[in-house]
């Protein structure tokens, strides 16, 4: 690409995110992978929701398109996730799952408007998702053939805390979303 039409593309991208982030509150998406056996190698990803926003409907895949994933490609017919998203909202907080297998441990429950799937391994990975339930009611949208990402995004604007992380003898990742630009 010649430099003259990446400004012009840098320029138009920085100007479509300011005006998508605005709408989101200025909230940041961050992803942190810290690899502890090769020298400390980290990945950090900072980047403004509205920016996600922006360009979400730049991608235009056979699965992803106008910043919906497709479904079709999993088998879900006869599960309806609406229904399913529906009956936890209703259900009081509790665990909803747990299985202990020789010193592994999987729990699935609610707690304050947020689904949690905690998985300890004794001798493996620990990981810990927050889906506020908000969150996963605009991702579902309208349509059951259908994830709504964007819907998602903006639903995430209202979200402060972290959403994955993943700690294991070798990795670490933590994916999270605050109003911090620098990740910290």
């Amino acid at each position: 690409m010649n430099t003259r039409r990446f400004a012009i593309a840098s320029l138009a991208l920085v100007l479509f995110s300011g005006i998508a982030l605005a709408g989101l509150d200025d909230k940041w998406l961050h992803v942190r992978v810290q690899d502890h056996d090769h020298d400390g190698e980290l990945v950090a990803v900072n980047v403004p929701l509205g920016m996600v926003e922006a360009l979400l409907p730049a991608i235009q895949t056979d699965e992803l398109r106008g910043g919906r994933l497709l479904l079709d490609e999993f088998d879900l017919e006869g599960i309806n996730l609406r229904e399913i998203l529906e009956a936890v909202q209703e259900a009081p907080d509790a665990d909803f799952v747990r299985v202990k297998d020789h010193g592994d441990e999987v729990r699935v429950s609610k707690d304050g408007g947020l689904l949690l799937i905690d998985v300890d391994e004794r001798h493996g990975d620990n990981v810990r998702v927050r889906l506020p339930l908000e969150v996963v009611d605009a991702l579902l949208g309208n349509d059951p053939d259908e994830l709504d990402l964007i819907a998602a995004l903006e639903a995430l604007a209202d979200y402060d805390d972290d959403l994955v992380t993943i700690d294991s003898d070798d990795t670490s990742v933590r994916i999270w979303i605050d109003s911090s630009n620098d990740g910290e």
